[in-house]
């Protein structure tokens, strides 16, 4: 086929196009967890992409019938793109996923998925080729050149230098085509089953940095990272689901109350020192930054009506299954601080940087009062530093050194109970933390 014979289009698409789409995604890979979630969460998501300012979508089709030949997709931010998407769509996407989620054998699949997300691996760049797809019939025709060359040129037009993108060791054409391209292996990830990719980076740009394998390699056995993640993914779909009639009432009383926004955006540090908006129910009035520090007595001023009660009961964090779900948080891990907080960490503490920020942990239930040991203080931030942050900061190491998905099972219950005001928590944390609380509570 000549290049006379079929075009590159950018959008707009049509819903006839993007189905088109989606329906040569899960002719590629027809296994695949995203292929599994069906055709409508797939033209949801490329709908998305395509809109999105973070990545660009190319159709390539035959002329004059407007065939669909194939496509690729790119994204500068992939991790930004499906937090957009999650957080956009999450009210109809999340009644279509979660029926086929819940089916065991689809839960293996978002392993093989999500387990390993390398949009989070440090050293790599951020700029991804996120899919790339050609008719089978059509390979080695010009086809794939063309849409490379129209992504690559894109992204060059986004002043992006370095492009990564993941081949399975078993996608031969696919990893003959951009090793030809000029790319360059930075390594290789292991999941579930043995099922191994490449990951290649592509220079765009002469001076752009060599790629480099991350200082943190993830296990290529780890079976607790991939148990990790799939709880999160399937405790976090199921609490949005099944949460949505308590976060609808929250999110009317809180808009009733003061008219202000429904949720607060808060910029937090995450895995490997990567910022991302860490999402609660707004709790406080309109601009409370303004008129005090991060942390907050259960007699601050800045509280609502509405925003004294989800704290109480800790929904003002309801938003952060969000979060968990895109990757950002995990169910159980130290909580995620702000960018001057860190600044502050010792060499050591900065090992707290090493794990996903958590909804909940052991100094969460340890300091579940943390509101009432602030109140009555003059200066609560330094109250803060004084009473509650030495111990939350070794609570939060000990985690580190000691987690593990029993770990992790017996912190979430202990923060149940501990909501639910079980007289005996005290006395099962004591046993479970491997430090002495007598010591951290000071």
């Amino acid at each position: 086929m000549s290049e006379e014979q079929f075009r590159i289009v950018s959008g707009p698409f049509s819903h006839a196009q993007i189905s088109a789409v989606a329906r040569m995604h899960v002719d590629e890979v027809p296994n695949g967890f995203l292929s599994s979630l069906g055709e409508p969460v797939l033209r949801m998501l490329y709908r998305h992409l395509a809109g999105s300012p973070h990545a660009v979508l190319f159709l390539a089709e035959s002329v004059p019938s407007g065939e669909p030949l194939g496509y690729i997709a790119g994204s500068v931010d992939t991790s930004a793109l499906f937090r957009e998407f999650v957080r956009q769509a999450w009210p109809v996407a999340v009644p279509l996923v979660l029926p086929r989620l819940l089916r065991p054998a689809r839960v293996f699949r978002l392993l093989e998925t999500f387990a390993y997300p390398s949009s989070a691996d440090p050293g790599l760049p951020a700029a991804e080729i996120v899919n790339f797809v050609v008719v089978p019939s059509l390979r080695g025709r010009g086809v794939a050149a063309r849409l490379f060359e129209h992504l690559m040129d894109w992204f060059a037009g986004q002043n992006v230098d370095s492009v990564k993108v993941v081949a399975g060791e078993r996608q031969v054409r696919a990893i003959g085509f951009y090793e030809k391209s000029g790319a360059v292996l930075a390594g290789r990830t292991e999941v579930h089953r043995g099922t191994a990719s490449r990951i290649y980076v592509h220079r765009l740009s002469s001076s752009a940095p060599p790629p480099r394998t991350p200082a943190r390699e993830k296990k290529a056995t780890g079976r607790y990272e991939i148990a990790k993640r799939a709880l999160d993914i399937t405790v976090s779909a199921g609490v949005l689901f099944a949460a949505t009639p308590i976060a609808v009432a929250v999110a009317w009383r809180i808009r009733r109350e003061d008219g202000g926004p429904i949720l607060y955006h808060g910029t937090r540090i995450g895995r490997y020192g990567k910022p991302f908006a860490m999402l609660k129910f707004r709790s406080m009035v309109v601009d409370a930054s303004l008129l005090g520090g991060p942390s907050t007595a259960d007699d601050d001023p800045r509280l609502t009506s509405t925003g004294a009660f989800v704290r109480k009961w800790k929904l003002d964090e309801l938003p952060q299954m969000v979060n968990v779900l895109t990757g950002d948080m995990s169910l159980v891990g130290p909580r995620p601080q702000v960018a001057s907080d860190v600044s502050r960490y010792t060499e050591d503490e900065m090992r707290l940087l090493d794990v996903r920020p958590g909804v909940t942990d052991w100094a969460s239930i340890v300091f579940h009062d943390e509101g009432t040991i602030l109140a009555g203080h003059e200066d609560v931030d330094r109250a803060y530093d004084q009473l509650i942050r030495p111990g939350k900061i070794a609570l939060g190491l000990a985690y580190v050194e000691h987690r593990g998905f029993g770990t992790d099972l017996r912190i979430l219950v202990l923060t149940a109970l501990t909501l639910l005001g079980y007289r005996r928590t005290g006395e099962m944390l004591q046993r479970a933390v491997p430090l002495d609380l007598a010591h951290v509570r000071r």
